[in-house]
């Protein structure tokens, strides 16, 4: 499923280049195929500014028009991961839904009080625990290269044996990842859930 941006006047190359580099952005640094539209929009823009400076006697069109769309994502991720807006940060909603015991709901915003400080309710303290381990989880999981997010999905299905028949992985090799895994949930301090 593409984008519906169009870009019919500007050159080939450069359309290219950003709806393919906004595509690899996708689903990294918080970002998601939501805002891929806004990226490419972001990014064109960026290049149509600087298109002026352009001197053919320097480089070629097509390494002028890389270097800034590069320059443009590296900007807009030092920007992402800002300390006041860093989307790793961002545990949970103040809107996510939670019930307890009782069957009764509530938000996260209901328990903030003027400080902007959580108050839980005693029968609430344990699902705001199991939802800040669930969070925990996967902040871990996502610093995780691909292959060992892999294994650790593959774990909730399979045991190790079943893993190697079917991805033809000797199980030593998945052994010395699983060890890599649990280093990384020891770091993190989660060193009884894995």
């Amino acid at each position: 499923m593409g984008s519906d941006n169009c870009f019919e006047t500007v050159d080939d190359y450069a359309v290219r280049i950003i709806k393919h580099k906004a595509r690899q952005l996708v689903g990294r640094y918080g970002l998601t195929f939501f805002d891929r539209e806004d990226l490419e929009q972001e990014l064109m823009i960026d290049l149509l500014q600087r298109m002026r400076h352009f001197n053919p006697a320097k480089a070629k069109k097509t390494t002028f028009i890389a270097r800034i769309v590069e320059r443009h994502i590296a900007t807009i991720l030092e920007a992402r991961h800002a300390q006041c807006r860093d989307w790793r940060l961002c545990r949970v909603s103040l809107n996510t839904p939670y019930e307890n015991e009782k069957g009764d709901t509530w938000e996260l915003i209901d328990r903030v009080d003027n400080e902007g400080v959580l108050r839980p309710c005693q029968h609430d303290t344990r699902e705001i625990e199991i939802n800040n381990l669930r969070m925990d989880v996967k902040r871990v999981l996502d610093t995780l290269p691909e292959d060992l997010r892999d294994l650790c999905e593959r774990l909730r299905e399979s045991n190790m044996a079943e893993i190697a028949r079917e991805t033809g992985v000797p199980r030593t090799t998945l052994y010395d990842k699983l060890t890599r895994i649990r280093e990384a949930f020891r770091k993190a301090g989660l060193d009884d859930c894995f």
